[in-house]
């Protein structure tokens, strides 16, 4: 709601330009000479020009008092309204009605708010039934005026279609007449009630306008709330590294207005640092993914690489019964011969081919041990004591 209330605060000097303004100068010499120059009786009897000048210091204080003092502005509000008279009353009803019920409105007194919006659009049609001069652009500012401030109070209320009914109609007005400022705050706002709303696919857009229009305007400080708009966007998207970059060149901009800088930066820095958080979880997320992930690729590994070798030793633990079984069956021809096995008479090849332990473990597919162990069986099985003599061994009974 701060930048909703922002809208309506660039607008006011629009809208005051008419009058001298006395906020920030001394409200209470201005109201003594109120009270010195209009008693109840000389205001009973004052003339046309006389009324038409208390109308104007009224309008002047109320003004004046906005920000300082809500019964104060409120009732000179009133006091403006009861007291305006000829070509300038429905201009007046309709200035000081928005203005009282801005102060209902902010206090969330939404029906007390209403009641004054409708005296206040009923003036502006008077207003415009009665316009005659070909220049619109002070019955423009009017228009737009009230509908900002439709707007915002559609908005408090969570009405987002009427919301964007009324900040579009002014919205019309302000891109119609050029003014920048007002169209990059005014997409700023809808940006932020979509984002409110939760309605992100709609927020972006706008805030993609508010920051077209604001270069437009050149104007940085315009250009910083449309950065800072949206930064918190790609914050809520989850997108922390455009978010921070956003933020930050929000922040430099801000720098740029003095008066301006701490509230601006005090609202960039606290989404900053939900974005640095933000950004902090989502990087210890992902490191314990990736520490899981690498665990659970070592573990499949290890685990397939046990398979394997048991799987492995498993057929040579087979291969190596069944040969056992086999030496122990006797020859039908020569019971007392000596045999060999097909596995080993294919490490014997292999031996006689210059071929080392590990290649012919890895050559058959067996394990370095395995391939020892018939090695020692072949020595002992033809009573030799070395490679050269089990090879020349087993050429001399042909045993291949």
């Amino acid at each position: 709601m701060k930048q909703i209330i922002l809208l309506f605060a660039l607008m006011v000097p629009v809208f005051a330009s008419a009058y001298e303004d006395h906020r920030g100068h001394n409200l209470d010499s201005l109201e003594r000479v109120l009270q010195q120059r209009f008693t109840p009786d000389r205001l009973a009897a004052a003339t046309p020009e006389e009324k038409a000048d208390y109308v104007r210091i009224c309008r002047e204080l109320a003004w004046g008092y906005l920000q300082l003092d809500g019964s104060k502005y409120q009732y000179y509000a009133h006091q403006a309204i009861s007291r305006a008279e000829g070509p300038s009353r429905e201009d007046t009803i309709y200035d000081m009605s928005i203005l009282i019920g801005q102060g209902f409105w902010a206090r969330e007194q939404y029906d007390s708010a209403r009641v004054y919006y409708s005296r206040a659009a009923d003036a502006l049609a008077a207003i415009e039934a009665a316009w005659s001069d070909a220049d619109r652009h002070d019955l423009e500012a009017r228009q737009a005026r009230l509908w900002g401030t439709l707007g915002n109070f559609y908005a408090a209320q969570d009405s987002v279609e009427q919301f964007v009914h009324y900040y579009t109609k002014a919205g019309e007005v302000f891109e119609r007449r050029g003014w920048w400022e007002d169209c990059s705050i005014l997409h700023r706002n809808i940006g932020e009630v979509y984002l409110d709303a939760g309605e992100l696919a709609k927020a972006k857009p706008e805030y993609e306008l508010a920051l077209q229009f604001a270069r437009q305007s050149a104007d940085s400080l315009m250009i910083a709330g449309a950065m800072y708009g949206l930064g918190h966007w790609y914050k809520e998207s989850g997108k922390t590294a455009r978010a921070l970059k956003c933020l930050a060149e929000a922040n430099a901009y801000y720098g740029n207005h003095p008066v301006e800088e701490a509230a601006g930066r005090a609202d960039t820095l606290d989404v900053m640092q939900e974005a640095y958080k933000q950004l902090f979880r989502n990087t210890l997320i992902i490191a314990l993914g990736t520490f899981l992930l690498l665990l659970s690729v070592a573990g499949s590994l290890f685990f397939a690489r046990r398979l394997r070798q048991t799987k492995q030793e498993l057929g040579e633990t087979a291969a190596v019964l069944d040969e056992t079984i086999e030496e122990l069956r006797p020859a039908a021809e020569q019971p007392e011969a000596i045999r060999l096995t097909e596995r080993e008479k294919d490490i014997v090849r292999l031996m006689m081919d210059g071929r080392s332990t590990k290649q012919i473990a890895d050559e058959l597919c067996i394990g370095y041990e395995t391939v020892l162990w018939y090695r020692k069986r072949l020595h002992a099985k033809l009573d030799v004591h070395n490679a050269a003599e089990l090879v020349a061994e087993v050429v001399r009974r042909g045993l291949l």
